[in-house]
Order: C-alpha cells, then sequence, then structure tokens
C-alpha cells in the first residue's frame, strides 16, 4: 500500500539522517543519525525499498530494514572511495556504483558483490583522462550514474572533468556526448563569458574558460520526455531532446550560468531547477552562494526561466553540490535542497515559497526523496 509518506535522506560529511513527512508536508521529523563516522555523499533506494549509501570513506552499505540497520556491501569494490550508487529501472537487483579514480562497478544481486564494469576502459579519450587530480574539488571520479527509465541498457555517467557518456548496452560500450557545448560554451573573447575567478593573467583565464566545457556537473533526465535531458555544467545549463547526441544552451543569464545540482520536478508539468553559484573567491568552497540564496526555475525546457527566493536567507556564505537537491514523486511535486553550512529548505509549491526543514546538520553532500 502506498500512503505517499515522504523520506528525505540528508548525507554528511559525518553520517546521515532521516526527515520524513506525510505527503501534506508541513511538519517533519528528523531520525536518529546513522552511519557515525562515514562521509556519506547519497542514499539511494531500489524497487524492493532497499536502501543503499554510498560513502567516501568505505566502500557501500545497504539497509533492508528501511534504514534501521546498516550493514558493508562492498565485496569486489576495489575502489571504496563511492561517489554514487544508481538502482536500475528496468531489472530488480542491478546497481551501479561510481568510484574514485574513474572506476564504475555492477551488482547484479542488490549490492552483496560487485564486478568492475571493464568496458569503460575503452571509452572514447578515456586514456586522456589521465591520474586522480584533486585541488581542492571531486578529482577524477565517477560522480554521477543515471539509469534511462524510458530505454532499457541505457546509462549515462559523467567522469569528472571529462564530461557525460552514455551506453545503450548496459556498459559495455560507451559515446562521450558533448557536441554542442564546445561550440558555444562562451570563451574569453567573448562579451557574454560566463563569470570566472577575478585573479590570473588573461592567458591563465583563457585557457581556464576553454577547459571547462568538460566539466559536467550533474544530469537530470525527463521521465515525461523520452530523450530529453538536462545537465549543468561548469559553464552553464544545457538541455537535449536526442539523448545526449546534440546539446543547446538554455542557461537563465551569464551572470549566472555557474552551479552545481539540476533537478527535474514531474507533476502535472515538467519543471526544472538549478541552484546558482559564483565561481570566484570564495572563502571554504571553490565556488559558493555569497548573500541571497536563489532558485532558478524554468517550466518549458529552458526557453524562459524564473528566479525565486520567497523565504530563503539573505547574507549567506555557503554552497549547495552536486548531489545536495532532489524533488518527490508526488503529484504536486515538493523539492528540496540542503547547503554546505548544514541548513535544508523545501518547497510544495514549485519554488515559489521556501520553508527551512532541519538546520545544524554539517555540510550536507546529498539529498535524496523517497516516496512510500
Amino acid at each position: 500500500m502506498n500512503d505517499n509518506n515522504v523520506t528525505v535522506s540528508i548525507s554528511t560529511e559525518n553520517g546521515a539522517y532521516f526527515l520524513r513527512s506525510d505527503e501534506n508536508r508541513k511538519k517533519w521529523s528528523k531520525g536518529k543519525q546513522f552511519l557515525a563516522g562515514e562521509s556519506v555523499n547519497n542514499v539511494e533506494m531500489d524497487k524492493q525499498g532497499q536502501f543503499f549509501a554510498s560513502t567516501l570513506t568505505e566502500g557501500v552499505f545497504s539497509s533492508r530494514d528501511g534504514g534501521k540497520t546498516w550493514n558493508p556491501s562492498s565485496r569486489g569494490l576495489n575502489v571504496r572511495r563511492v561517489w554514487t550508487v544508481e538502482a536500475d529501472e528496468h531489472q530488480d537487483g542491478l546497481l551501479y556504483a561510481g568510484t574514485q579514480y574513474g572506476h564504475l562497478f555492477r551488482s547484479t544481486d542488490s549490492g552483496k558483490n560487485w564486478e568492475e564494469v571493464t568496458g569503460l576502459y575503452t571509452a572514447p579519450n578515456r586514456e586522456k583522462w589521465g591520474i586522480d587530480w584533486g585541488f581542492g574539488t571531486t578529482g577524477l571520479t565517477i560522480h554521477t550514474i543515471k539509469s534511462d527509465p524510458n530505454k532499457k541498457g541505457r546509462l549515462y555517467i559523467i567522469a569528472a572533468g571529462n564530461g557525460t557518456y552514455r551506453s545503450d548496452d548496459s556498459g559495455e560500450t560507451w559515446k562521450s556526448l558533448k557536441s554542442g557545448i564546445i561550440e558555444s560554451c562562451p570563451t574569453i573573447k567573448q562579451k557574454n563569458r560566463p563569470s570566472i575567478p577575478k585573479i590570473g593573467e588573461p592567458d591563465e583565464i583563457a585557457e581556464h574558460l576553454n577547459g571547462v566545457h568538460s566539466c559536467s556537473h550533474k544530469l537530470a533526465l525527463s521521465g515525461l520526455k523520452p530523450g530529453t535531458i538536462y545537465q549543468q555544467n561548469h559553464c552553464g545549463v544545457y538541455a537535449s531532446n536526442d539523448s545526449g547526441n546534440k546539446w543547446k544552451d538554455i542557461s537563465h543569464s551569464n551572470a549566472d550560468r555557474h552551479g552545481f545540482p539540476i533537478v527535474v520536478a514531474e507533476g502535472k508539468k515538467e519543471s526544472v531547477f538549478v541552484i546558482p553559484a559564483f565561481q570566484g573567491e570564495c572563502k571554504k568552497h571553490n565556488s559558493c552562494i555569497k548573500g541571497q540564496i536563489t532558485v532558478n526555475r524554468s517550466d518549458n525546457g529552458g526557453k524562459t526561466w524564473k528566479s525565486l527566493n520567497k523565504g530563503l536567507p539573505n547574507g549567506m556564505h555557503t554552497v549547495v553540490l552536486r548531489d545536495g537537491m532532489a524533488a518527490d514523486s508526488l503529484q504536486e511535486p515538493g523539492v528540496y535542497f540542503g547547503t554546505s553550512t548544514g541548513e535544508v529548505f523545501g518547497s510544495i509549491d514549485l519554488g515559489e515559497s521556501w520553508v527551512k526543514i532541519a538546520s545544524g546538520l554539517g555540510r550536507i553532500q546529498g539529498v535524496s526523496v523517497f516516496v512510500t
């Protein structure tokens, strides 16, 4: 029986929490911390109601009793710094995990055992990914995996710093998806270039801008329009209506191209949400929100955007990370995001107004939502 109870999972540098409410989403209760001491990046739930937590400390943990108890689930994971777990949309028990150093793993038994998806070794330009790099960022990692709900066997991944890839055969072969992004991203010679650090020589700034084309931050897939996908990358917001073969720049404005999360909320209509971030000299962050937190929403595939901040604080110095935003699946969908300074905000009117539903949770690395 589906009672439309909503669970928002909040993943932090020190464990995770569940925020729970009924379908009205007016009152929220915070559960006890779980996986204390683990740096949890995100939590996924499969169709059987099993939870899987990806951690940056000790691989994958699973819970088969609704989150009451958690157990290691990393047998076969040769890399234990796991950024994401994705449940396949079409095959029960099939999971994918993305890890540091650009590795992708697969489990066919609900996370009990893992094996590497070696087909990624021969992906286009794989030899140019290089070794791990850090500089205060994610480094070389598979931080995003999306199973296409409209096509069996179709996977999308993001290899940090190297862009988006698609497989149509469950990971055996891959295609690089950059067409339209490299051509349209403004560069140093253009007046409409994206905001950039205010430091460095002109040649260094030009090199920076020419390199951001490949730095995709997050993908969002449309369930209502097969083949339509969106991405927020280092340069802006882009959309594709042919499964990523060709991208179109749909950025809100040149002043706020840069950001990390992107989410599609699907109810009576499809709405796309992004949260702009300033790219520059940000204390404690490589990019940040300075001052007013603002969420941008488009209801027409990025043709027009509306900026929304009612109920959101001003005077902030924070950031919303790539996994820090999610939407529920109710008919009137709720949208939620968490900040690196530990606040969680929610909206049940497509961002027209926001309410703080939790605070004091520490650096929030991931937000996900489940309706049961």
